[in-house]
């Protein structure tokens, strides 16, 4: 009876798996694999259930970051962080202590500079450098 039931955990881990594809159940295969095997060897409950949580918990740990990494995942950029290196027109001119404004999905934002000396007309097309606090530092793009 185990074996199927390991056998059905299994599955419904991959199933759940290739649904999402966000890393989440994956881990619980090899467990329910390692599981399945030691419920073969015809070994009781108390042994399989623990392997299965100390397998599926170990191999997350160990490969999670990895996968996530090769995968492109780890690090999701905000809708904010998503605009930098794009080229934007500025709305209202940059000059010394006078923030000036990009719109980026019709949401404005204050813009500046890395030089606070630098003043940018009103119209430039500059490209998102960083984003500092609730700022976006912009540079002027070279036409």
């Amino acid at each position: 009876m185990w074996l199927y039931i390991w056998l059905a955990v299994t599955a419904l881990s991959l199933v759940i798996e290739f649904i999402t594809a966000d890393m989440v159940s994956v881990w619980f295969t090899g467990g329910g694999i390692v599981a399945m095997i030691l419920a073969a060897c015809g070994l009781g409950w108390y042994v399989h259930v623990p392997v299965f949580i100390a397998v599926s918990f170990a191999s997350m740990l160990a490969f999670r970051k990895l996968v996530l990494k090769k995968l492109g995942k780890g690090e999701v950029k905000t809708n904010s962080e998503s605009a930098i290196g794009k080229d934007f027109t500025l709305l209202k001119p940059i000059s010394f202590g006078n923030p000036g404004e990009i719109r980026i999905n019709d949401v404005v934002w204050t813009a500046i500079t890395a030089d606070e000396n630098e003043s940018v007309p009103q119209g430039a097309v500059v490209t998102v450098k960083a984003l500092k606090g609730n700022k976006y530092i912009v540079e002027v793009k070279n036409a």
